[in-house]
């Protein structure tokens, strides 16, 4: 079962890097659409929550203070992710947000005894995060950069790490292989409701100061997202109980990038150099590493 949703939860998360593909072509106002995406996933999670707790006492219930700085941190590493992305350039920030990965994988060894790295783990993760930096390895540089932003990718690789351990550590401490379907997908509801409220603020002001006018297509863009990031949520936190940090976190985001390196060529006619085959080669080597150990 954990197996079927790991995979589950890599081809949705995909079908998101699809998605904001397409945004570009559109023209999408990514902030106004992910204004909207928590907007509609929160909803959809509290549409779907059939549980006895009344979701006014979620407020009381002890996995709400890590969720809602959950909720926060995500909209805060989208923006710095964009911001990122404008003054560093895609192909560095990418790598830095994949290899934050070391980050829950040794909060995972260092917060629980069921958790330990074996050389072969070491040598598999090692195998994962060489493969993210030839993937996305360019032969020219995406755009200029400048010294002075070097911190923004930093920042990324933090935050990604951070939320990526704060996720496992409340799919731990919080909730285990018995939890009732309802109180997670009361969790999920309360992390994009927290992270809609988040984005308000953090979105919102700008679009205002900016005076951008709100279209109709990012309202659609925003709840195509919105529908999408519900259930790759949800997926991830439900896979996340059945496997080791060590295990989940490389496989989950080697998937990721493979796959969505792969669709970039059959689907956007994107050309991989020598270095970025060679980069897929490992990554699927260390998925092997890590799924035979």
């Amino acid at each position: 079962m954990g197996t079927i949703l790991l995979i589950v939860a890599i081809l949705i998360f995909v079908s998101i890097f699809f998605i904001f593909r397409l945004f570009s072509n559109y023209k999408i106002d990514n902030y106004q659409a992910l204004i909207v995406n928590y907007a509609v996933a929160a909803t959809l999670a509290f549409i779907f929550y059939n549980g006895e707790l009344p979701v006014s006492e979620v407020v009381n219930q002890d996995w709400f203070l890590p969720s809602s700085i959950l909720g926060v941190l995500f909209a805060s590493s989208f923006l710095v992710f964009a911001i990122s992305t404008q003054k560093m350039g895609m192909a560095i920030t990418s790598v830095a947000s994949k290899m934050s990965v070391i980050i829950p994988v040794t909060a995972g060894v260092v917060l629980y005894e069921t958790e330990t790295l074996s050389t072969f783990e070491i040598a598999g993760l090692a195998l994962a995060m060489a493969s993210f930096y030839l993937i996305f390895k360019k032969d020219k540089k995406e755009g200029s950069t400048n010294a002075k932003y070097v911190i923004l990718p930093i920042v990324v690789l933090i935050l990604s790490g951070i939320n990526d351990t704060l996720m496992k550590y409340i799919r731990e401490i919080h909730f285990n292989l018995e939890s009732t379907l309802n109180s997670e997908i009361l969790f999920i509801g309360s992390l994009f409701a927290i992270s809609f409220i988040s984005s308000i603020v953090l979105f919102g002001i700008p679009t205002i100061v900016n005076k951008n006018k709100i279209e109709i297509k990012n309202i659609i863009a925003g709840s195509i997202l919105g529908f999408f990031n519900f259930f790759s949520a949800f997926t991830m936190f439900k896979a996340m109980g059945h496997f080791p940090s060590a295990v989940f976190f490389p496989i989950f985001n080697v998937g990721i990038v493979s796959l969505s390196a792969l669709l970039g060529i059959v689907f956007f006619k994107e050309k991989l150099s020598k270095i970025n085959y060679i980069g897929l080669i490992f990554a699927l080597g260390a998925i092997l590493m890590l799924t035979i150990n």
